[in-house]
């Protein structure tokens, strides 16, 4: 059974572990011996593009338009085919201009421009906000859902939660901290995070090994396979169109070309990717590894979406639940418990690792300005 103290004493457990993952990349460093110096890890720090939106909302995106959460990655994968040229550029002026940010970055092209860097940084802390808050939502949502267990309930049929049941707050107090004592301690380009970067590697591990359990078990637990899958959603009406690759996704072709670019320039350009990207970058050789290594990423982390959406649907057609908590309840529909809580923990994983970077990118240009 899972009780509401079980939960939180896991997620405190599990945000413990990342406390400890850090400090002793950050005590390695300190004694000459760095963990990041290695292109799995650079690979690995990557995958923070994997947010919470991946995790849970892809599944939703999919229930509604099919293959229509495919240009979210299809757009990283062609950039990072550009990489060989464009990231290792980016990486050498950036070293030698001694850059802490994003913003640093753009007012080094324009002649220093404080101006210009003060510019940057505004809009990209205006724009980050909301997003770090979808990512503290979505940890509170999928809390509020499990602590239900066994039955399955939408929290907005749940009404409100005192300030001490506000997972948001306390994971986003416990995050500040974090940021604080392992990511914006140092602004000097010569001196990188390692120890949110340890932390962020490890992350992007446990979201993708929760990810693919819920989809192996989807796929081969409650069906045979992805062809008895896919035979018993084409039998569904409303489901078989979402199997054309451009008519069951709103806006065409248009959309899809659009979304296609606005990925590309995110994988290169959100502030959370040139930090872990660019600055946190110890050796430009490891681009040669993450070229090849990122894609595959996200292609394991994406290979069970539509399996997840069609099981979701098929499980739960009256529209009751929402497809953007498939993941998670999923699992609880089927009774397992110890399945629902790796769910949930691998969500809390890729919302924490946003949410990490995303502090310390916006004090960096802060800083910067």
């Amino acid at each position: 059974m899972l009780h509401e103290t079980t939960i939180v004493l896991i997620s405190f457990l599990y945000l413990g572990v990342l406390f400890a993952i850090a400090y002793y990349a950050d005590e390695r460093a300190d004694a000459g011996r760095s963990v990041i110096a290695s292109p799995y890890v650079y690979s690995l720090s990557l995958a923070v593009y994997a947010t919470a939106w991946t995790f849970y909302g892809s599944v939703g995106r999919a229930a509604s338009d099919g293959v229509g959460f495919l240009p979210i990655y299809v757009g990283p994968t062609l950039m990072i085919a550009l990489w060989w040229v464009v990231l290792r550029k980016i990486l050498r002026i950036s070293k030698q201009n001694r850059i802490t940010s994003l913003a640093d970055f753009i007012a080094s092209r324009y002649g220093k421009s404080a101006l210009l860097g003060g510019l940057v940084t505004v809009i990209a802390v205006i724009g980050i906000l909301p997003y770090i808050s979808l990512q503290l939502k979505a940890v509170s949502s999928s809390f509020t859902i499990l602590v239900q267990y066994p039955e399955i309930a939408m929290p907005a049929t749940i009404g409100a939660t005192s300030i001490r049941q506000d997972t948001a707050l306390w994971v986003a107090l416990i995050l500040a901290a974090f940021t604080i004592a392992f990511g914006t301690r140092h602004l000097d380009a010569a001196e990188h995070h390692q120890g949110m970067v340890a932390a962020i590697a490890f992350e992007s591990l446990v979201k993708l090994l929760a990810f693919l359990a819920v989809g192996v078990f989807v796929t081969f637990g409650i069906y045979n396979g992805f062809g008895d899958l896919f035979a018993h959603a084409a039998a569904q009406p409303k489901m078989s169109a979402m199997f054309a690759p451009l008519e069951g996704v709103a806006g065409g072709y248009a959309n899809w070309v659009w979304l296609t670019i606005l990925s590309m320039m995110a994988i290169m350009f959100l502030p959370r990717q040139f930090q872990v990207a660019v600055i946190e970058n110890v050796d430009e050789k490891h681009v040669n590894k993450a070229i090849w290594l990122f894609p595959v990423y996200m292609l394991a982390i994406n290979v069970f979406v539509l399996p997840i959406a069609f099981g979701g649907l098929l499980r739960f057609p009256d529209g009751s639940v929402d497809a953007d908590t498939f993941v998670l309840t999923l699992p609880m529909a089927e009774k397992q418990e110890l399945l629902a809580l790796l769910v949930f923990i691998g969500g809390l994983s890729a919302a924490t690792g946003m949410v990490i970077v995303g502090f310390a990118g916006c004090d960096s240009m802060n800083a910067a300005t």
